[in-house]
């Protein structure tokens, strides 16, 4: 579906784009994710054909986007990270606006206007002024203007950058519903949280070059099969039962806070161990958690951020 090759980008001497390379599969839900200031909206710029690499391609529906690219963008759905929209229209005028660029006939135009605000939760106000729209509603209006010509890849910048926790749930769910209907989906975020319950897979690009490309499930694991982390819970902590456990064998990482220790092991047997030794020295266990991997302990290792 999209296939990014040795992609460089150049600004005056300042590489945006460090020979970047990576594909996304047709159905895939695809994370490309990175600090603000990575290089995520230069490499869309260039896959949507809105400027051009300094050297290395992108090819989309096995077309290259510098020498196709009118042909390309018939098939996608974009929406940017900077919405622009005329305040003075209505979200239907909206919309048909954006059907009679794309050429549609009026009858399939108003078909697919109601059935995408249908969608995105717009129907009842299709008809308000769009100054009346919060940036979350916005935001669902702008997911409908990207699939007003029935996409087969949807590419969608910071989707829920700025929104609300309510309006970037919703934002999130009309994803999740378009990756079940077989819509390939490119998602630029820095909010790993968000994405972790949306995506497949996930490539990491930090200061222009890419770090990692996996599955999610595989970038967690590969974290995870590092070591355990527990967060131990702790009646009376003081400086002995910390001592006691500092020696122990085995403990990769330790932090406290408060009644709180923080700790990274090899294996089970070590907390065990560390149980024991806390026991030994006074102290009480009152809660004992593994800490699970998510997808921002993967970045942050990933980059060295941690």
């Amino acid at each position: 579906m999209i296939e990014v090759e040795n992609l460089r980008k150049e600004y005056d001497g300042l590489i945006a784009l460090d020979d970047i390379s990576f594909k996304v599969e047709e159905g895939e839900i695809f994370a490309f994710l990175g600090p603000n200031g990575a290089g995520k909206t230069t490499t869309i710029n260039i896959m949507m054909g809105f400027i051009y690499p300094t050297s290395g391609r992108v090819r989309i529906f096995n077309q290259d986007i510098t020498k196709n690219g009118k042909k390309i963008k018939k098939r996608i759905g974009f929406l940017p990270e900077e919405l622009g929209f005329y305040d003075t229209l209505t979200a239907y005028e909206h919309m048909d606006f954006y059907g009679r660029l794309f050429g549609m006939p009026k009858a399939e135009r108003e078909e697919r206007i109601l059935e995408l605000l249908e969608m995105v939760g717009l129907l009842e106000r299709k008809d308000s002024k769009l100054r009346e729209y919060s940036h979350g509603m916005k935001q669902r209006l702008g997911i409908a203007q990207a699939l007003i010509n029935e996409p087969e890849l949807l590419i969608l910048d910071e989707p829920t950058s700025g929104l609300d926790p309510r309006a970037s749930y919703e934002v999130r769910n009309i994803i999740k519903e378009l990756g079940k209907k077989g819509i390939t989906i490119f998602l630029s975020s820095h909010l790993l949280y968000e994405i972790q319950q949306i995506c497949d897979t996930a490539a990491i690009i930090d200061k222009g070059k890419l770090v990692k490309k996996d599955s999610i499930k595989n970038l967690i694991n590969e974290i995870k099969g590092k070591g355990i982390k527990v967060r131990i819970t702790c009646l009376n902590m003081n400086d002995d039962i910390i001592e006691a456990i500092r020696g122990i064998k085995g403990i990769q990482e330790m932090r406290t806070k408060d009644n709180k220790l923080i700790i990274k092991v090899a294996s089970d047997e070590t907390v065990a161990e560390i149980n024991s030794a806390i026991v030994k020295a006074g102290g009480k266990v009152i809660r004992m958690e593994e800490l699970v991997p998510d997808l921002e302990e993967v970045f942050l290792k990933l980059t060295g951020r941690e």
